[in-house]
């Protein structure tokens, strides 16, 4: 009996110690992040969720099993291994990010970063997961690697539990933060991250870290380029590599002149005091480019990494559909389009939208499985507003699996076929089109959280269907439009055949025809209502019972077949 109430006091000491631990590591941190309170959950995909202290892109996983390791109900596991897809997920910013796993801050902590903490725990039999952490200085543009800052975690050990890992970074201004597992080889490394814990910078002891006029940005012309520290006599280096400055890398003396794409570091020394922080600078000299066509020809090929080198499109172009999640965007000119691929927090502007006219949009060019992609370096030019791109008309066929087929990322239309399913229009989902009797399996992609036909019905007659073609998994596809209007296509055709007036319309409407017809009213969403017949001539159909709103008006000609669809408004 003794014996188990040792135990027990045991046990309780050590929870004790445990709990009081986490309690004072959670008070000593300037911002602590326990992922209990993620929303929406994290998954191996990707996904941008929110806690108490912002946003962050997370590439792993939260839901728990018996398995994870964790210091309360929830930590992120970390996988990034042969066990992920080769593709579908979020794309990270930097270099070889590809199959890599993260927490990455979308938001930027003010009063510098001093150290950054963290436990981790490999998850079940798991060993051998390498995580790392790294900083930006920049909004999360470009992401640099401090000194030791990488942890291998070994098999777990439940006497020891989860293991906390520090990294001093001594980061001055405005900073994010990231917690990386770059992909590894195997199935068995992953890890489980938790509490991490982020201190102010704290500037006592350190040579102010060197700052560089003109900044990095973008330039059109050579810039002679001067660096200063704040600290009195202090001796800066710096490189031109984009390598860290160390004691032997050459001393500022007079301005460096840079005329091509570079990456300028500096750090600074003082006897007696720490050296400061390496500060970076990227100077960008665009390449100019007047046509999307000539941009498009520039982009890596198929398999080739993604590219380095800066573009910046002068031509104007004309934003034709948006979503949230990563801030895509597809622009068009008159000679061709292509997609932008503006992850995480985003370079653009936030209040781009449909119909906007933009130019001078910076960028580096990617080959993402054959979706060629802008990826922003800055913002663009808004110059106009309310314009339309007329689609390029296609058959189902033409929807082939050439990644090279010239309407990528075009408005196309696909006329008079059938949605094979029924239901309701979900996100992030395939639908099969039925053309001249053959069924074209998983042409449609429903890419829009927010768009409008979310939810409503399918479809049940003939239409023709409106969007952007995109390159996906080996296929091109059509993502419709967030417009129900443009979905079902119902703008007049053929006008001089049929008039309907008035339109609007309150009690009753007159549709003059050139033959006998038969009328079918349809609600915005496709549901068959009623129906009439037409006689050549004028014909008075009343509307008094239909409550007000948009209605389709299709007639058919009993002749020759030929079906023409018309809204009436109804008020």
């Amino acid at each position: 009996m003794k014996k188990i109430t040792i135990v027990k006091v045991a046990f309780l000491s050590a929870f004790l110690f445990l709990f009081i631990s986490h309690l004072s590591f959670a008070q000593e941190c300037n911002l602590f992040e326990d992922f209990e309170n993620i929303n929406p959950e994290a998954a191996y995909a990707g996904k941008i969720v929110t806690t108490p202290n912002g946003e962050w892109m997370i590439v792993g996983y939260s839901q728990m099993d018996a398995n994870d390791r964790r210091l309360d109900t929830k930590s992120i596991r970390l996988r990034a291994n042969n066990s992920d897809p080769a593709n579908g997920a979020m794309t990270i910013p930097g270099t070889n990010t590809t199959g890599a796993n993260v927490i990455q801050m979308q938001f930027d902590k003010q009063n510098g970063v001093g150290e950054v903490s963290f436990y981790y725990g490999s998850y079940s039999s798991h060993s051998g997961g390498i995580v790392s952490v790294e900083y930006s200085t920049d909004a999360g543009t470009t992401w640099i690697k401090p000194e030791n800052n990488a942890v291998t975690s070994p098999a777990w050990n439940a006497g020891t539990g989860m293991q906390q890992f520090t990294v001093p970074v001594n980061v001055q201004g405005n900073v994010r933060i990231r917690i990386i597992k770059y992909k590894q080889s195997g199935t068995q490394n992953s890890v489980n991250v938790d509490n991490l814990c982020i201190t102010d910078f704290d500037p006592a002891g350190y040579v102010a870290a060197p700052t560089f006029n003109p900044p990095g940005g973008s330039y059109t012309a050579p810039v002679n380029v001067t660096i200063t520290s704040a600290t009195n006599n202090a001796i800066i280096r710096y490189t031109l590599d984009g390598s860290a400055p160390n004691e032997e890398s050459p001393v500022f003396s007079t301005p460096i002149s840079i005329s091509e794409q570079t990456t300028l570091k500096a750090k600074a020394w003082k006897d007696e005091m720490n050296p400061s922080v390496v500060s970076t600078a990227n100077y960008i000299f665009p390449t100019g480019v007047g046509t999307l066509a000539q941009l498009r020809a520039l982009a890596p090929a198929l398999g080739e990494p993604a590219g380095t080198k800066v573009f910046i499109y002068t031509g104007k172009a004309i934003v034709t559909h948006k979503q949230n999640n990563n801030n895509v965007k597809f622009i068009q000119d008159e000679t061709a389009a292509i997609m932008i691929f503006d992850p995480g927090a985003g370079l653009l502007q936030k209040d781009i939208e449909v119909g906007d006219q933009i130019t001078n949009i910076s960028g580096t060019l990617t080959n993402y499985f054959g979706m060629l992609e802008i990826i922003p370096t800055g913002k663009c030019v808004v110059d106009g507003y309310f314009k339309k791109v007329a689609p390029v008309i296609v058959s189902a066929s033409q929807m082939d699996n050439n990644h090279e087929n010239p309407i990528q990322s075009k408005v196309i239309k696909i006329n008079n076929v059938l949605f094979t399913q029924t239901g309701n229009f979900e996100t992030a989902k395939y639908y099969n089109l039925k053309e001249n009797s053959i069924t074209y399996d998983s042409l449609v992609y429903t890419d829009k959280w927010e768009a409008d036909y979310i939810g409503k019905p399918i479809p049940t007659i003939a239409v023709n269907v409106l969007g952007v073609c995109n390159y996906r998994y080996g296929k091109n596809r059509i993502v419709m439009l967030d417009n129900t209007d443009a979905v079902l296509n119902i703008s007049t055709i053929n006008p001089s055949l049929i008039q309907l007036s008035p339109n609007p319309a309150n009690s009753f409407v007159d549709i003059i025809t050139g033959s006998n017809m038969k009328l079918e009213v349809y609600s915005i969403i496709g549901n068959r209502i009623a129906t009439e017949n037409l006689y050549e001539g004028r014909n008075t159909i009343s509307v008094s019972q239909y409550p007000a709103g948009v209605y389709l008006m299709k007639m058919t000609d009993e002749n020759s077949g030929e079906s023409f669809v018309q809204k009436l408004v109804i008020k």
